[in-house]
């Protein structure tokens, strides 16, 4: 009897997939919004039909995208209109190097930086003890250094606070390993030299 409810409710949800159109790329509208942050603010990105294949366009910095996910280590496809062969003009998948995304607008980005700079009046201690006592180990993962400005550069400090002492300084793109997170910060190793130390989330993208 079991095993005739199991087939039978197997049978269901095979139906049901069926039943269920399955959205293509194409297809995909209102996708997750990313910017482009290149690592010059004079620079654009270009656009590629495919991975490594022809450039269909290219993006200023800032520009917003339309995410839809990414393909690799290095690609990330998103909606881009542009003339496809074959299709005409419309809204295809295209690809970018996703080290150019981020999904905060970089002018808001610098906005908040300066924002916490200028308007931190808490106390380091209460504010480290928060920090740490939120802090989750997690399976080990590299992000990408995105500072509030192309140019500049990201602290790693000694503790989880904005005036902490500095351990080193990242360019855009350095990439660090990431041993636990915590409510704002991150527990990062750099893996050339060994450091261990703090950077705040909103500089870090996950590598994937």
């Amino acid at each position: 009897m079991t095993k005739r409810i199991l087939s039978l409710m197997l049978a269901a949800v095979l139906t049901l997939a069926v039943l269920i159109p399955v959205a293509t790329a194409e297809e995909i509208s209102g996708a997750k919004e990313y910017y482009i942050y290149t690592n010059n603010t004079g620079k654009t990105l270009n656009v590629r039909s495919e991975p490594d294949g022809d450039i269909v366009g290219s993006l200023e910095q800032g520009t917003k995208v339309k995410f839809i996910s990414f393909v690799s280590d290095t690609w990330a496809m998103i909606s881009f209109t542009y003339d496809k062969p074959g299709s005409g003009v419309g809204e295809w998948p295209a690809y970018v190097s996703r080290r150019y995304l981020i999904d905060v607008e970089p002018s808001e980005l610098s906005r908040l930086v300066e924002q916490e700079r200028e308007s931190y009046t808490g106390d380091p201690l209460t504010d480290m003890t928060a920090e740490f006592e939120s802090a989750m180990m997690v399976p080990s993962y590299r992000v990408s250094i995105r500072p509030a400005r192309a140019s500049s550069w990201v602290p790693m400090r000694w503790v989880p606070c904005n005036i902490g002492p500095v351990i080193d300084m990242y360019l855009a793109s350095d990439e660090l390993i990431v041993l636990q997170e915590m409510d704002h910060y991150l527990q990062v190793q750099d893996p050339n030299t060994g450091d261990v130390g703090y950077i705040h989330k909103m500089f870090a993208a996950r590598l994937q």
